[in-house]
C-alpha cells in the first residue's frame, strides 16, 4: 500500500517540456523561473517527510546539530584551559622537583670534592722526627 502521492510534479519536468517544444536553444521565461520561496516550498515536505517508520529526520537531526554548534565554542575553550593547566602544574612540578633537589645535589657536590683532599696524603704536613737532647733513650 502506498499513501505518498505527488502534490505537483517537479519543476525540472515542466522547464525540460517547455524547452523541448520552444527548441533546444530556448531560454526559460521570466515567469517560469523559479524564486527562493518556491524553491524553499518545494523542500518543507521533504524535510518533514517519514523515513520508514520513524519520526522525521529534522526532529532528530536538528536538535544533535543545535547542541553540536552551541558545544563546540565551550569545549573547544575548556579543551585550551586543560592543556593550559596540564602545562602548568607540569611546570610547578618540575620547579619543586629542582627546588627539593638541589640542596642535594649541592651537597653531594661539595662532598666529593672534598673527601678525596681529605684522605689524601699527599697535600699533608709531613712531620720530620727531631731528636731532642732531652729524651733519653
Amino acid at each position: 500500500m502506498n499513501t505518498s502521492a505527488l502534490i505537483r510534479p517537479p519543476a525540472a519536468r515542466g522547464l525540460a517540456a517547455a524547452r523541448s517544444d520552444a527548441g533546444d536553444n530556448a531560454s526559460p521565461a521570466a515567469s517560469e523561473a523559479r524564486t527562493f520561496g518556491e524553491m524553499f516550498g518545494e523542500l518543507i515536505p521533504l524535510i518533514g517527510a517519514v523515513a520508514g517508520y520513524g519520526p522525521p529526520v529534522i526532529f532528530l537531526a536538528g536538535p544533535w546539530l543545535l547542541l553540536g554548534l552551541m558545544l563546540s565554542g565551550p569545549f573547544a575553550f575548556l579543551v585550551i584551559l586543560v592543556v593550559f593547566m596540564v602545562a602548568a602544574a607540569t611546570i610547578l612540578v618540575a620547579l619543586g622537583a629542582a627546588i627539593l633537589v638541589l640542596p642535594y645535589l649541592l651537597v653531594h657536590r661539595l662532598r666529593g670534592h672534598r673527601a678525596p683532599r681529605a684522605f689524601s696524603n699527599e697535600h699533608a704536613a709531613q712531620l720530620v722526627p727531631i731528636e731532642s737532647p732531652r729524651v733519653v733513650a
